[in-house]
């Protein structure tokens, strides 16, 4: 049944797996990035995971709902988790300096594998689109992911706010 699904699957989607996985390999070196360009990878991932509830579930407010709910806990959960990035911001060029990592293809591979799988599930199974547990456990899925490369991207820009000056207290 595996090869029949693969079989099935359009080309494209290889290419795009393939082209993830270059993009995924090369946030794994240090890289500098405009702001404009950090924020390209995580509104690329918004959009195609909204696009994958909307195309599941159609434009139901409960998967809609979780969807945005779970990229405001991806947003509030990498806050908590302790102090910004590691990226340091270049006033002189205006560019970011961000470090290689290998959590952006972990992030790639884990939306792209579970699209598909959604994908080839709903094809096998029409009526899960219809199960409102399915939906929001999906859209809940879909939100946190793209919303751990909005947070991720926040971190870095975070770097860029300048330090408060320490009050001087007259004695």
């Amino acid at each position: 049944m595996l090869i029949q699904i693969l079989k099935g699957t359009p080309t494209w989607v290889f290419v795009l797996f393939f082209a993830l996985l270059a993009l995924g390999c090369q946030q794994s070196r240090p890289h500098t990035r405009r702001t404009r360009r950090l924020l390209v990878l995580p509104s690329a991932f918004v959009a195609f995971s909204l696009f994958g509830v909307v195309s599941a579930f159609g434009s139901e407010p409960l998967a809609l709902v979780a969807w945005a709910a779970g990229i405001a806990a991806a947003v509030v959960a990498q806050r908590s988790l302790g102090p910004a990035s590691a990226a340091k911001w270049d006033a002189s060029t205006g560019t970011f300096l961000v470090p290689g990592s290998w959590v952006p293809l972990m992030l790639m591979m884990t939306v792209f594998f579970i699209r598909y799988a959604l994908t080839v599930t709903m094809r096998l199974q029409p009526g899960l689109a219809n199960e409102t547990a399915f939906a929001l456990s999906a859209s809940l899925l879909y939100g946190m992911l793209s919303g751990a490369f909005l947070a991720r991207s926040l971190q870095v820009l975070s770097v860029r706010r300048p330090l408060a000056a320490p009050s001087v207290q007259s004695t």
